[in-house]
């Protein structure tokens, strides 16, 4: 049997890995990718300020823009975008917005449940 090495020590062999972390908040995903690779540099973008922030460097702006204009600096890119529809943190609080502007999103409006629920509720 053939071992596999993991690929955080490959990595490690290399020279530092320049990451960016977009939308990265206070840095959980950065976090992993200290943990997986080690020998990496990671930068965090936000469009708020992220005092805490546990990278290396942090830029304050917009995600989107600022990778057109460094993206080519970065041997990796993460980007994890806010949720703006189901995800836990927004679930509910779109509501009265999504229905003043006329829009609808997943979950901003109560959906039918699955088809054996009521067949079971009618027996």
């Amino acid at each position: 049997m053939t071992h596999q090495p993991d690929l955080g020590r490959l990595l490690a062999l290399l020279e530092p890995l320049n990451v960016l972390d977009a939308y990265c908040c206070i840095g959980g995903a950065t976090t992993g990718y200290r943990r997986a690779f080690g020998n990496c540099h990671i930068t965090g973008i936000d469009i708020q300020a992220q005092p805490d922030y546990c990278g290396d460097a942090f830029h304050q702006g917009d995600a989107i823009e600022y990778i057109r204009a460094h993206g080519h600096e970065y041997d990796f890119i993460h980007a994890s975008p806010p949720c703006q529809g189901e995800g836990a943190p927004t679930q509910g609080t779109n509501r009265a917005r999504n229905a003043a502007i006329g829009r609808t999103y997943p979950g901003s409006s109560p959906r039918p449940g699955p088809p054996w629920k009521a067949r079971a509720a009618r027996t």
